[in-house]
C-alpha cells in the first residue's frame, strides 16, 4: 500500500533537475557512482528511487537487475511508464522503504548492492531511520553487501544563502537536535521545489545502520568531475566543496568487499563528517 508523499506533485522537476541544476551531474551523480563502483553482473536495489534516475543510469551501467522502490506512487507511475518506451528491464515497486513490514518480502535477500539518494533525510523518527537500514540490510544476500547512501550532511551550512549559487536554499533550526525538521526549496528551470526533511547526527546514522546489521560504516565527501570543472572553474565550486550539503555513506556487511570505482584523485576519499 502507497501512501501520500510530499513527492507525488515533484515528478516534473525531479525528472528535469539533472540537467538544470549542474551540481546534481557534477558532483552529486558522479561523486555517488565512483562510490557504487562496478555493478556489471551484479543486482541492485535502489530505494526512493524516485523517477528512477539512478536505476536507470545503474541498469545501463551493466547491473544484471535494477530495481527501483519509491512511496509515491506517482514516480513509480512515471518510472513505469518511462520503462515501457525505453525496455530497459528495470523493476519498480510502490513501497515505503521506511517501513519494513510494508516492504514485498520476495526482495529479501535478493541484492548485491542497494543504494539510496536523498532519502534517510525524509526520516521523520529513529524509527524511520533505522526502518530504511533495515529494509537495506534484509535486500541484501545472506553473504553480505554494500549500502550506499547520499545523505544530508549532517553539518551542513545554515547560511541561508550558502548554497543558492547551486539552485537551493536549505533552512534548518540553529539547534542541530536530533531528528530536527527542516526545509529544501530548489529552482529547477521554471519550477520550484519544495521538500521538508530532518535533520539527523553522524552518529544517528551510524546508530541506525548498526542497528540494522551493518558492521562497517564510512563517509565519502563529494568531488567534481573533470567535465565539471572544466565547463564551471574552480570558483564555482568552492563554496559546495567547503561545506557540501551532502555526504555519502558506505555501509558494509559480510566480508570486506573489493569497490571497483574510477580512481579519482582529486577525492572519493572516506572521512567523518562534520557534526
Amino acid at each position: 500500500m502507497t501512501v501520500d508523499s510530499q513527492f507525488d506533485t515533484a515528478v516534473a522537476a525531479y525528472e528535469s533537475s539533472m540537467e538544470e541544476m549542474p551540481f546534481r551531474e557534477h558532483v552529486e551523480a558522479y561523486s555517488f557512482l565512483n562510490a557504487v563502483g562496478d555493478v556489471v553482473g551484479r543486482d541492485v536495489l535502489d530505494i526512493g528511487c524516485g523517477s528512477g534516475l539512478y536505476a536507470r543510469r545503474l541498469r545501463r551501467s551493466g547491473a544484471a537487475r535494477a530495481v527501483g522502490m519509491d512511496e509515491s506512487a506517482a514516480m513509480v507511475e512515471h518510472a513505469r511508464r518511462r520503462e515501457e518506451r525505453e525496455g530497459l528491464g528495470v523493476e519498480y515497486l510502490a513501497a515505503n522503504a521506511a517501513d519494513p513490514a510494508a516492504v514485498p518480502q520476495d526482495i529479501t535477500g535478493s541484492f548485491d548492492v542497494v543504494t539510496a539518494v536523498y532519502v534517510l533525510p525524509y526520516a521523520s523518527s529513529r524509527q524511520e531511520l533505522e526502518g530504511f537500514c533495515v529494509t537495506a540490510r534484509r535486500a541484501l544476500r545472506d553473504t553480505g553487501g554494500r549500502f550506499v547512501a547520499a545523505v544530508l550532511n549532517p553539518g551542513f551550512s545554515t547560511d541561508p544563502q550558502w548554497y543558492r549559487h547551486y539552485g537551493m536554499l536549505l533552512s534548518a533550526q540553529q539547534a542541530p537536535e536530533e531528528g530536527t525538521p527542516g526545509h529544501l526549496r530548489a529552482w529547477v528551470g521554471p519550477e520550484v521545489l519544495d521538500l521538508d526533511f530532518f535533520r539527523w547526527s553522524a552518529t544517528a546514522h551510524e546508530q541506525a545502520l548498526k542497528a540494522a546489521g551493518f558492521d562497517r560504516v564510512s563517509w565519502i565527501r563529494p568531488t567534481v568531475s573533470g567535465e565539471g570543472r572544466a565547463r564551471y572553474g574552480e570558483a564555482f565550486w568552492a563554496n559546495y566543496l567547503d561545506c557540501p550539503h551532502a555526504l555519502i555513506i558506505d555501509a558494509q556487511v559480510g566480508p570486506a568487499a573489493v569497490v571497483d570505482s574510477p580512481a579519482d584523485p582529486a577525492g572519493s576519499t572516506a572521512a567523518p563528517p562534520p557534526e
